[in-house]
């Protein structure tokens, strides 16, 4: 995948107060980047930069080949955003609203309604008339959603865009979410929702002290569990296997390199051996991000 968004020792200071450093990022199409930190840690900030509402003071900002602050129409319709002031006109029902940034976007009446028919049509919000401003906030938050990712934008800025969704309203934004992923499209979400972060993103940046540094993630990528009961001689043949820190809990769970080659082996000797397997599934845990997160606030808040 090509890089969509790059920036460059960017730095930003409102007056003496420095808020961003040296921060510089690279995302490539397929990614969705999970942005972290604490109240004013500059979250808002740097989106803010990467959108072109603001200017840097320096460093070098790329997004799909432009620069932002050049204000860009080819930008505009290639981005999708949500940010903390939702942008709607409070007379008009949510439909009217969108009719207006379908045709700045350069889409037609009919892009619009197959767009709603394909990814809204569950809801009833683009099908009532009532006023956006009698919208409740999760409403309106779908709303922005459905501004975001309308005409298939190609980069996302998405500023807590889980806010006040019901459970029924996140499902459909991670499925939104996934399907722009898919097409090669690059979404940045800055969020405290730590699950979200762990659900959806492929890499996560935290601001902290005005830098941007990137998690690792903190559960190994080959790590297996096959659920059987608990003989010592299962344990054996995986570690014949190359099966290593093999432990068992809900059954075996061990790391496995090659796991292509070697699962269908292990899988054949277990068998072979006797042994009952209820489940082979390589681990994905929900944890990835959120406790490296929690361990950098917890060490920091100590020291």
């Amino acid at each position: 995948m090509s890089i969509i968004l790059q920036t460059e020792n960017l730095g930003k200071s409102f007056g003496k107060y420095s808020v961003l450093e040296d921060v510089s990022l690279r995302i490539e199409g397929g990614t969705v980047y999970g942005l972290v930190g604490l109240n004013g840690a500059g979250k808002t900030t740097f989106l803010r930069l990467l959108l072109g509402l603001l200017r840097p003071d320096c460093g070098n900002i790329s997004v799909l080949g432009m620069n932002p602050w050049k204000h860009q129409q080819r930008f505009c319709k290639k981005a999708g955003v949500v940010l903390e002031h939702d942008g709607f006109w409070a007379n008009l029902t949510p439909r009217e609203n969108l009719s207006i940034y379908a045709e700045a976007k350069g889409l037609t009446q009919k892009d619009l309604q197959e767009y709603l028919n394909r990814y809204w049509s569950a809801t009833e919000l683009f099908q009532s008339n009532k006023k956006t401003k009698h919208l409740s906030r999760g409403q309106k938050m779908q709303c922005a959603l459905c501004r975001a990712f309308l005409g298939e934008s190609t980069v996302f800025f998405l500023d807590e865009p889980v806010l006040a969704l019901d459970m029924e309203a996140y499902e459909h934004f991670c499925g939104l979410v996934n399907d722009a992923r898919k097409r090669g499209a690059a979404l940045i979400i800055s969020s405290h929702q730590l699950d979200t972060i762990d659900k959806l993103c492929d890499r996560v940046g935290i601001l902290r002290d005005k830098r941007l540094s990137e998690l690792k993630r903190t559960a190994s990528e080959n790590e297996w569990i096959v659920v059987t009961d608990q003989n010592i001689q299962w344990k054996n043949l995986i570690e014949q296997c190359g099966g290593s820190n093999i432990i068992f809990k809900d059954g075996w769970k061990f790391i496995i390199n090659n796991a292509d080659k070697i699962i269908p082996d292990l899988i054949g000797k277990l068998v072979s051996a006797g042994c009952s397997i209820r489940e082979v599934k390589k681990l994905t845990p929900d944890n990835i991000f959120s406790s490296a997160i929690k361990d950098i606030y917890c060490n920091s808040s100590k020291g």
